[in-house]
C-alpha cells in the first residue's frame, strides 16, 4: 500500500541547520565584496550580478583584499589547466557558495578550458538556491552546453558538458564519494580541489575526514586550499581582531586553532596521504612576480586610488594558499621554508606601555616637538575622518599647554606628512594627502612662535621622507612620496631657511629605485641611510643605502648614494626584516632605532618588530673603513621581559625624547572587514638598566586658533572663562493636556520641560534592586566606563565594557563613573533599541501620556539610560526625542542649532570637542562666545522635548540617573537612507552637499595652493550668507 506523502513539518531548526545557515551567511557578505571587484576590476561580462541583487561598493582596502583571493584562486586552476596531461581534467569546489569562478573562466579563457569539468560542491540548500538563479540567467545557460536542471531531490542539481553542481554537505562524504565515482569521474582523472574559507567552519575532525577522503579519490590529485592561519599568533592585534569577528558572526573558525602555523597545515595535509604540500601567504604571493606580474599590479591603481597599504599587508600575510599533491616531489624542487634568522634578542631595551582606554586614537600623523617635557601628535586619521588638531603628550602633571605654538587651523587636515624639529623651536611641516589622489604641495614653518606657509613643494607628495641635515646652515632634506597621480617619486630636495626655498640635489646614483614610504636616518648631520619603501610596482624593496651630503666649490649641493645591499645582507643574518615600509626611525646612543611597519611576504614577527642598526659601522663605512659585522643589525622586538598589550606598530609614530628613550604614539589599522584596531596610550623604549617609569599621557585636546584665515575656526574656550549658572537662560517648564498642545510645541521647534505628565509607575518602582530583579543581574550589558568625569566621544577617554547588569548596578551606585545606554538585545547592529522588546519585564512599567500620541506613532528607538557621575558629551540629535526622568535628577546645558559653528563639531561629526563643565565650579559652564546656552533641571517624571539638531550635554547632579529617551521622526521624508541605529545619521541632504563640497574641492586641483584657497575662501562665504538668509 502506497501513503500519501505527508507534508513537511515546519519545526524549530536543528543546532545544525542554525550553524550551516551561519557559516552560508559567510557566504552572502563575501559574493557582495566580490561583485564590487567584478564591477571596478573585472571586464565584462559579470557574473556575480546574478547573486547580489543589491551591489555595495566596497572600499579599496576590501576591493584589493578580494582581488587577492579571485586571483589566487583563479590562477591556481589556471595553472592546473595549462600542465600537460592526457587525463581529463576535474576541478571540484569544496564549499562554493555562488562562486561563478567557472563561468568567468569558461566564458574568458574558453580554450583554456577546453579538458576541464567544474564541479561546484556546497550544502544542498544553497546549491538548489543557486540552481534556481543559474536557471533564470539566459547569459549562463547560453555559455553551458547540454544543460539540464535537475529536480531539487536529485544528487545533481545542474548538469551539462563542463559544469556539474552537486547538493552534498562537505560532512556527508560517503554520499558525495558514491557520487562522485558513479555519475561524474571517469577511472583515470587528474582532480584539483578547491576550498576557498570554506573547511575551516567545519570541526577539524571532519575538515580532516575532507582532506584525507580528497587524497585517495584520484591517484593524480591536487588540492588548492585558501585560509585563515596565525603568522605571528592569536595575540597579534589583526588575529585577534579577525577571530572576534568570526566568533561575533556565530561562524568560529577551527581549523586556524588547530593548525596555526604554515608548516602545520603543510604537515596536517601530508599526515592525510598527500605527498607533498607548500604553503605561502597571499602578502607572498602578491610579491611574486610569476603569480602576480608587475604590469598587473601597477594596472590596478588605474582603478582606483588606493593607500591602505599596511591594513592589506596585515590582510594578505594573515591569509594562505597551500597545494597539496598526490605526485612525489621532484627531486630538484626546493619548497622548503628558508631557515629563520637565529640572532640573538637584544635585552639592553625595555618597553613601558602606559594605556588608559580610548585615549590617542590617531593613525598616519606627525610628531611637533616642544620644548621640555612635551610633544604633540598633529594631524592624521581619526576615528571618523582626518584630524586638523593636535595632541599634547607630557610627562609632568604641571603641563596643560605647549610651550611652543601647535599648528594652528590654516594648516588642513591632512596624513602621511612630516615635521621635522629644527633649533631654536622651529619645525618644518611638509606635503602630505587627504585622499590617496590628493596630495598636498604646501609647507608650513614654525619661527618666532608663529607659524607661517613658506614656498611649496615643487610637486605634491605624501609618504616621503624627512631628516634634518646641516652643512653651513640647517636645511630639511626630503626624499621620494607619492604624487596625486600615482607616480612614486625618486627626486631629493632640499630646503633651507635662506629664501631660496625648495631646490633639487643631484646625486650620482641611478639605480635607487623611486619609492614611498622609505626609512630615511642621519648618522651626523650630513650623512645617513636610506632603505625600504614601495616601489612603483607595489612591492616593498629590499636594498639598502647609505648617503652622504657634499658641497662643491661652486656652493651647489651633491648627494653620495652607495649600496650597501650585498655586504649587509651577506653580514647579517637580520637583513631581510629591515625591508620595511612605513617604519619610524630614531637615531639614539645605540644606533638607529627601527620601528614597526610591515616587511614583505609576511607579518613582522613579535622578537622583530623593532630593530637596532649599529651606526659606529656605518660611520666606519662613510670614512672608508668598511667593516660590517654580524652584529650590524640586533633585534630589539618589544623589549625585554613584555608582557603589556600588544600594539599594532602601523601607522604611528615615534621620537626619541633623549639619547636613551625613544616614544611611541599612535598608530593601529582596520582590520580588513574585521574591525579597527587603535594603539592606544603611550609606549617607552627605555634602556633595560634605567629606573625611569613611563609616565607620558595625553593632555585634554589643545585647538589652536586661526592665524590668517579671515573666517575663523571655532575654537575651545579660554581656560577659566566661566559663565556663572545665574546667567544661563533656563528651558520653560510647560504642562500639556492635549494632543493638540504637544503639536504646537513641535511647530515652535523649542526645547521645553513637560512637567506633571504620566509616565507610568516606573517613577516609584524603579529602584536599583527592582531593576536587577526585573532585568537580571547576570544579563550582559556593554557600558561606558570613563576614566574621568568629562566623556569625550572625539578622543574615546573611556571603554566600551561589557559586563553583569548586577555588577554595573552595584559600581554605578557606588560611585562608579559608568553609563549605559541600552541597545538592541536581538541585533544591536541591525534594530534601534526597543525597551518593550529589549527590557520586557519593564513594558509595563513605563508609557508617554496620551498627548504625546505622535511620539508613539512615529517612534524610531527607545534607549534605557542608566547614568552615574559623568558628564555626556556636547552632540546633536538629528531625530526629535523626549528625554523621560525616571529616578534621580539631571541637568542639561542645550545650545540652538545655529550655535554649531562656534562649538567645534568636526565635519560630518555629531560630537562636539568642547567640554562645557571643564574646570567650573558652582555650576559655571564655559563661556564661549556667540553662542546662547539653555539650561533645563530634570526632575522625577519631567519629560524634556528636544527638537532635531539641538546641541546637549548632560551633567551628573551627585544621584544615579534612571531615564527612558524615545526618538521619533518629525520629518516625513530627508533622513539618511538605510540603516540608523541610534537615529543620528545627518540627514541625506547634508551627506550630498558633503559629496558636492569634494568634488568642489577637486576642480581646483591642478591650481596653486593659495589661488585654490582664495576661491575656495570665497565660496565659504556664499554659503555662509545663504545659511543666513
Amino acid at each position: 500500500m502506497v501513503t500519501a506523502k505527508k507534508p513537511a513539518m515546519v519545526g524549530v531548526p536543528s543546532k545544525a541547520e542554525k550553524e550551516a545557515d551561519l557559516v552560508m551567511g559567510t557566504n552572502n557578505s563575501s559574493i557582495v565584496s566580490k561583485r564590487s571587484v567584478e564591477m571596478s576590476y573585472y571586464p565584462k561580462p559579470h557574473f556575480f550580478r546574478y547573486f547580489v541583487k543589491k551591489p555595495q561598493r566596497r572600499s579599496p582596502l576590501i576591493n584589493r583584499g578580494y582581488w587577492l583571493r579571485m586571483h589566487a584562486m583563479a590562477e591556481t586552476v589556471r595553472q592546473f589547466m595549462r600542465e600537460p596531461s592526457d587525463r581529463p581534467k576535474f576541478v571540484l569546489n569544496l564549499g562554493c557558495g555562488f562562486d561563478p569562478l567557472p563561468f568567468m573562466l569558461l566564458s574568458a579563457e574558453k580554450s583554456l578550458c577546453r579538458d576541464t569539468t567544474f564541479v561546484d560542491i556546497d550544502y544542498e540548500k544553497l546549491m538548489i538556491n543557486k540552481k534556481t538563479a543559474l536557471r533564470q540567467t539566459s547569459e549562463v545557460t547560453e555559455l553551458l552546453e547540454d544543460v539540464e536542471f535537475l529536480p531539487d531531490e536529485s544528487d545533481l542539481q545542474i548538469r551539462s558538458k563542463q559544469y556539474i553542481a552537486i547538493g552534498c554537505d562537505l560532512k556527508n562524504l560517503a554520499k558525495l564519494d558514491h557520487v562522485l565515482k558513479t555519475q561524474i569521474l571517469p577511472s583515470k582523472c587528474s582532480v584539483l580541489f578547491l576550498a576557498e574559507v570554506s573547511l575551516t567552519y567545519m570541526d577539524v575532525e571532519s575538515a580532516n575526514a575532507v582532506v584525507n577522503w580528497a587524497s585517495k579519490l584520484s591517484d593524480d590529485s591536487q588540492f588548492c586550499i585558501l585560509e585563515q592561519f596565525f603568522p605571528d599568533g592569536p595575540d597579534h592585534p589583526f588575529a585577534s581582531t579577525m577571530m572576534k569577528h568570526f566568533k561575533k558572526l556565530g561562524a568560529p573558525l577551527y581549523s586556524i586553532n588547530e593548525y596555526p602555523s604554515l608548516n602545520e597545515q603543510e604537515q596536517r595535509f601530508k599526515n592525510a596521504g598527500w605527498l607533498q604540500a607548500h604553503a605561502r601567504t597571499l602578502w607572498d604571493l602578491w610579491s611574486d612576480d610569476k603569480f602576480v606580474d608587475s604590469s598587473l599590479r601597477m594596472s590596478l591603481d588605474a582603478v582606483e586610488p588606493f593607500d591602505e597599504w599596511e591594513e592589506f599587508a596585515l590582510f594578505a600575510s594573515h591569509y594562505f594558499l597551500l597545494i597539496a599533491s598526490t605526485r612525489p616531489r621532484e627531486t630538484n624542487q626546493n619548497l622548503g621554508e628558508e631557515p629563520v634568522a637565529q640572532a640573538s634578542l637584544s635585552s639592553q631595551y625595555k618597553l613601558l606601555p602606559n594605556c588608559p582606554a580610548g585615549s590617542g586614537q590617531r593613525r598616519f600623523g606627525a610628531l611637533i616637538p616642544d620644548e621640555g617635557s612635551c610633544i604633540g601628535h598633529h594631524s592624521g586619521l581619526g576615528r571618523q575622518t582626518r584630524l586638523a588638531t593636535t595632541d599634547l603628550y607630557t610627562n609632568s602633571t604641571k603641563v596643560s599647554n605647549p610651550q611652543e605654538p601647535f599648528p594652528p587651523r590654516d594648516v588642513s587636515a591632512r596624513m602621511c606628512h612630516t615635521a621635522t624639529g629644527l633649533s631654536n623651536g622651529e619645525c618644518l611641516i611638509v606635503g602630505g594627502r587627504t585622499s590617496p589622489a590628493k596630495s598636498l604641495e604646501d609647507c608650513w614653518l614654525r619661527q618666532g612662535n608663529q607659524w607661517r606657509q613658506i614656498q611649496p613643494l615643487p610637486t605634491g607628495r605624501f609618504r616621503h621622507s624627512a631628516v634634518k641635515v646641516s652643512l653651513n646652515a640647517e636645511c630639511v632634506i626630503v626624499y621620494g612620496g607619492k604624487a596625486s597621480d600615482g607616480k612614486v617619486l625618486g627626486d631629493w630636495l632640499l630646503w633651507s631657511n635662506n629664501g631660496e626655498g625648495w631646490k633639487t640635489v643631484d646625486c650620482n646614483q641611478s639605480c635607487l629605485k623611486p619609492r614611498f614610504g622609505a626609512s630615511l636616518g642621519s648618522i651626523d648631520s650630513s650623512s645617513g641611510v636610506v632603505f625600504g619603501g614601495i616601489g612603483q610596482d607595489g612591492t616593498v624593496l629590499g636594498d639598502f643605502w647609505t648617503w652622504k651630503l657634499h658641497e662643491r666649490s661652486d656652493g651647489s649641493l651633491f648627494l653620495e648614494l652607495n649600496d650597501q645591499t650585498k655586504s649587509l645582507q651577506e653580514a647579517s643574518p637580520l637583513f631581510k626584516y629591515i625591508h620595511r615600509f612605513g617604519a619610524t626611525v630614531n637615531t639614539i646612543s645605540g644606533g638607529l632605532m627601527i620601528v614597526g611597519g610591515i616587511i614583505p611576504e609576511q607579518t613582522v614577527p613579535f622578537d622583530k618588530e623593532i630593530m637596532l642598526l649599529d651606526l659606529t659601522q656605518v660611520s666606519n663605512f662613510l670614512n672608508s673603513r668598511p667593516s660590517w659585522s654580524s652584529s650590524a643589525l640586533s633585534a630589539i622586538g618589544l623589549g625585554a621581559d613584555f608582557d603589556g598589550p600588544r600594539p599594532l606598530l602601523t601607522g604611528h609614530v615615534s621620537y626619541a625624547i633623549d639619547p636613551s628613550q625613544v616614544l611611541i604614539l599612535g598608530g593601529g589599522a582596520v582590520c580588513f572587514s574585521f574591525g579597527t584596531f587603535w594603539t592606544e596610550g603611550t609606549w617607552l623604549l627605555k634602556a633595560i638598566d634605567s629606573k625611569i617609569k613611563n609616565e607620558w599621557t595625553m593632555v585634554p585636546e589643545i585647538i589652536q586658533p586661526n592665524q590668517t584665515a579671515p573666517i575663523s575656526q571655532p575654537s575651545a574656550p579660554p581656560r577659566g572663562d566661566y559663565k556663572p549658572e545665574e546667567n544661563i537662560t533656563a528651558i520653560p517648564r510647560v504642562r500639556v493636556e492635549n494632543s493638540a498642545q504637544f503639536k504646537q510645541i513641535l511647530a515652535d521647534s523649542k526645547p521645553v520641560i513637560i512637567e506633571g505628565s504620566d509616565i507610568g509607575p516606573c517613577t516609584d518602582l524603579w529602584t536599583k534592586e527592582y531593576l536587577a530583579n526585573a532585568i537580571g543581574e547576570d544579563r550582559e550589558v556593554v557600558v561606558h566606563e570613563a576614566q574621568s568625569e568629562n566623556m569625550s566621544f572625539q578622543t574615546k577617554n573611556f571603554a566600551y565594557t561589557t559586563k553583569s547588569f548586577g555588577k554595573f548596578l552595584d559600581e554605578v551606585h557606588a560611585g562608579g563613573r559608568q553609563y549605559l545606554r541600552s541597545i538592541s538585545a536581538e541585533q544591536p547592529t541591525k534594530l534601534p533599541a526597543n525597551l518593550a522588546a529589549d527590557f520586557p519585564n519593564l513594558e509595563n512599567d513605563f508609557h508617554l501620556p496620551e498627548s504625546l500620541a505622535v511620539v508613539t506613532e512615529n517612534a524610531h528607538s527607545s534607549p534605557l539610560r542608566i547614568s552615574g557621575p559623568v558628564i555626556l558629551w556636547l552632540h546633536y540629535d538629528v531625530m526629535a526625542n523626549v528625554l523621560c526622568q525616571v529616578r534621580g535628577e539631571k541637568r542639561l546645558i542645550l545650545f540652538p542649532p545655529q550655535d554649531v559653528q562656534h562649538l567645534s563639531v568636526p565635519a560630518g561629526a555629531s560630537s562636539s570637542t568642547v567640554n562645557i563643565f571643564q574646570g567650573s565650579d558652582n555650576g559655571a559652564i564655559a563661556s564661549i562666545p556667540h553662542t546662547s546656552p539653555r539650561e533645563a533641571r530634570l526632575n522625577r517624571g519631567d519629560i524634556l522635548f528636544l527638537p532635531p539638531l539641538w546641541l546637549h550635554t548632560a551633567s551628573p547632579t551627585g544621584q544615579v540617573s534612571v531615564a527612558v529617551n524615545v526618538f521619533f521622526r518629525n520629518l516625513s521624508k530627508g533622513y539618511a537612507a538605510g540603516r540608523d541605529v541610534y537615529g543620528n545619521r545627518d540627514l541625506q541632504a547634508y551627506e550630498k552637499a558633503r559629496a558636492d563640497l569634494q568634488k568642489m574641492e577637486k576642480s581646483f586641483e591642478g591650481l596653486p595652493t593659495d589661488m585654490a584657497r582664495f576661491y575656495l575662501l570665497r565660496l565659504a562665504q556664499e554659503l555662509k550668507e545663504l545659511a543666513e538668509k
